[in-house]
């Protein structure tokens, strides 16, 4: 008698685990937006959510971010997204039928990264200029804590390759002062260093 119970609780627990996988996995996620240019307009699958810097909650379904600003180039991303770890839950359970309205629903699966930076080309700007902050605001967000380690001592191999992507022919102990002045301005945040770092260009 107490087998059977056990068993049927077990069926029940398992049907109702089928097909509830949107309610133990999110359909929405927060995601993070930065440009080089603020105001810009952003469009999630042609509808638009926001301008940068945006911050907020948006469907797991969608495919294509488009950003556009008057006087820029309109730049299109296409997200890259991860299985979530609940989707695989569902399956071993047993819930085929919610794990494919996760699929359709966008909950099997998170954006990753959840957070984009992206960069605007102005309509009157060289390509070669553009490229060169591009790469420098690339270096200094991806070896922030590599430059941090460097400017504590005063040296290194990081802070000596962004002094030589910088290309201003200032003195190396000022272009040091410079750069430990934006860490410092930046609070430690990756894009808002990047940013201070191409304004010293």
């Amino acid at each position: 008698m107490k087998h059977r119970a056990f068993s049927a609780s077990i069926t029940i627990i398992a049907v109702l685990l089928a097909g509830c996988a949107t309610i133990t996995t999110s359909t929405t996620q927060t995601i993070s937006i930065t440009s080089n240019v603020d105001g810009a307009t952003l469009f999630l699958d042609g509808a638009e959510i926001g301008t940068t810097p945006f911050n907020g909650v948006v469907a797991k379904n969608k495919k294509e971010l488009k950003i556009v600003k008057e006087g820029y180039r309109t730049e299109t991303v296409v997200l890259s997204k991860t299985l979530e770890g609940m989707f695989w839950g569902n399956i071993i359970i047993g819930g085929t039928i919610g794990s494919i309205t996760d699929f359709a629903s966008g909950a099997a699966y998170a954006y990753a990264p959840a957070t984009y930076q992206i960069d605007l080309k102005a309509d009157d700007q060289a390509a070669m200029e553009y490229e060169h902050q591009l790469v420098v605001r690339k270096f200094s967000m991806i070896y922030i804590d590599e430059i941090s380690h460097d400017l504590t001592v005063g040296q290194g191999e990081y802070i000596a390759a962004l002094i030589e992507l910088l290309g201003t022919q200032a003195d190396p102990s000022t272009e040091i002062e410079s750069i430990r002045s934006a860490l410092e301005r930046s609070g430690g945040d990756q894009i808002r260093f990047g940013e201070a770092v191409v304004a010293l260009m």
